[in-house]
């Protein structure tokens, strides 16, 4: 069991890389709440594709701490890979709102007395957010329905550097 979860983990990680070698990188922590799944703990990836300036990569991994009862062990982590639409507001330069649609990889385990289960689902992101440009860091706020799959709604937070 904790070897798949190591190699899911890796998968997590190679899922975020971003696809192209000319893409500015900001990596950094984030906490995510989802009402199927409550707290969860990641990391992300955005990579700024220079040909496409408007346009941002955002690859995220979470392990969640769903709630479970005294007989079962539930484990669930997700990976999404997003393609972002950033906003451009000269009125306002320190705002940066955006909107994207993405991929979302779900898995859930749970180890009970009558046998284990163990499901991997594909779903579907779609979200709206923002990032609060603050200099060398970057605080940003998201909201993303993941529809099919492992259906929920997450309220992600976190820093960029």
């Amino acid at each position: 069991m904790r070897a798949r979860t190591l190699l899911a983990i890796l998968a997590g990680a190679l899922f975020m890389l971003p696809a192209t070698a000319n893409a500015q990188v900001r990596l950094g922590p984030q906490l995510s709440w989802g009402d199927d799944t409550n707290l969860g703990i990641g990391g992300r990836v955005l990579a700024n594709v220079g040909s496409m300036n408007q346009w941002d990569f955002i690859g995220t991994f979470d392990v969640f701490f769903p709630d479970d009862s005294p007989t079962n062990d539930v484990s669930y982590w997700e990976a999404n890979g997003n393609l972002a639409y950033n906003f451009r507001m000269p009125d306002a330069p320190a705002l940066s709102p955006y909107v994207g649609i993405g991929l979302n990889i779900a898995h859930v385990s749970v180890d009970r007395e009558t046998g284990d289960f163990d499901d991997t689902d594909l779903g579907i992101n779609f979200f709206v957010g923002n990032q609060f440009e603050a200099g060398s860091t970057t605080p940003f706020a998201e909201l993303r329905v993941v529809a099919e799959g492992a259906s929920q709604v997450v309220l992600t937070g976190g820093i960029l550097f």
